[in-house]
């Protein structure tokens, strides 16, 4: 989710970051578009070979969605984050999949290669900044990049246009869970004006967030990221919401939601408090009341977020 920085997760909360990585993997599951992921199944299927960027790993989600397309494809996936740790676990969910998926699997101290009859497959982790990221490869050497929950943290334009100088002509970017704008709690809280405050304070702390010297996407990452693809050298093919939506039932949650839920609940309440704009009791009384709710499996949240496919032209 836009304006989840990892830095401020791991201060606010006891739930480690990759941890809170782990568990939204279902949450984002069930949440991706599926017509802008069918769209993009379809773009890979056929193809003989695919060579891939995926932007910001993490423990490798979108390294594992890669390898679960319908595709008899060789495959090559380059997978950068700046976070060692997290790309020592994605490694191992990387090799633990293929095995499962019955590939003879070598592992070796840059990545794996593996082997599912006469296809190949190989993934290659490198740790970089994006600010300092360069393929090894030529420029327009890439048939797809992939960037998932990453764009709202990423200057927009610079990175449109470093992702069409790594694509082919008629290469694709596949861009998820962007974030666009909303953040809603219910039941409404008993000071609803209190509460339209403190998440009109966590939009505003991505809007003012700077990275290499520029704004970030920040809390409309969705739409600008359409209008910014189009100035850039691409048209945009799909489009599509892809909201997550944490609600409980009969007082239970889905897969991990509630380890979700109660990361983003500290980080709005952190960003709250950075703000100076409330006093220490009225946000611990918010505060207090919307995790008890949570304990009780009573606490809703929505947040509004896009996915979009779009073509180097």
């Amino acid at each position: 989710m836009g304006g989840l920085r990892r830095a401020a997760l791991t201060a606010a909360v006891d739930i480690p970051f990759h941890d809170y990585l782990e568990a939204k993997f279902a949450l984002d599951e069930r949440s991706l578009n599926r017509e802008v992921r069918t769209e993009f199944a379809r773009w890979v299927s056929g193809k003989p070979r695919l060579t891939c960027l995926d932007l910001g790993t993490g423990t490798g989600a979108s390294v594992q969605r890669l390898l679960s397309l319908p595709t008899d494809a060789h495959l090559h996936i380059t997978a950068v984050d700046r976070d060692d740790a997290l790309l020592d676990i994605a490694r191992a969910g990387t090799a633990d999949l293929l095995r499962q998926k019955g590939s003879d699997v070598a592992e070796r101290p840059t990545g794996i290669r593996a082997r599912q009859g006469q296809r190949e497959i190989v993934v290659e982790f490198v740790c970089s900044d994006l600010r300092h990221f360069q393929p090894n490869e030529a420029p327009g050497s890439h048939d797809a990049v992939i960037a998932h929950a990453v764009m709202d943290l990423l200057p927009l334009r610079t990175m449109a246009e470093r992702i069409a100088c790594w694509l082919r002509p008629k290469g694709v970017f596949y861009s998820t869970i962007n974030y666009d704008g909303e953040t809603a709690l219910f039941p409404v809280y008993v000071d609803e004006v209190l509460e339209n405050r403190i998440l009109d304070v966590y939009d505003a702390s991505m809007e003012q967030r700077r990275i290499w010297d520029e704004s970030s996407g920040g809390a409309r990452t969705g739409r600008r990221l359409h209008s910014v693809l189009g100035e850039t050298g691409f048209e945009v093919i799909a489009y599509g919401t892809s909201d997550w939506n944490i609600t409980p039932s009969r007082c239970a949650y889905r897969n991990r939601d509630a380890t979700c839920l109660t990361a983003l609940l500290s980080m709005i309440r952190d960003e709250a408090e950075r703000s100076g704009q409330f006093s220490g009791d009225s946000l611990d009384r918010w505060y207090r009341e919307r995790f008890e709710r949570l304990a009780a499996g009573k606490l809703g949240l929505i947040v509004h977020q896009i996915d979009l496919l779009a073509q180097k032209i």
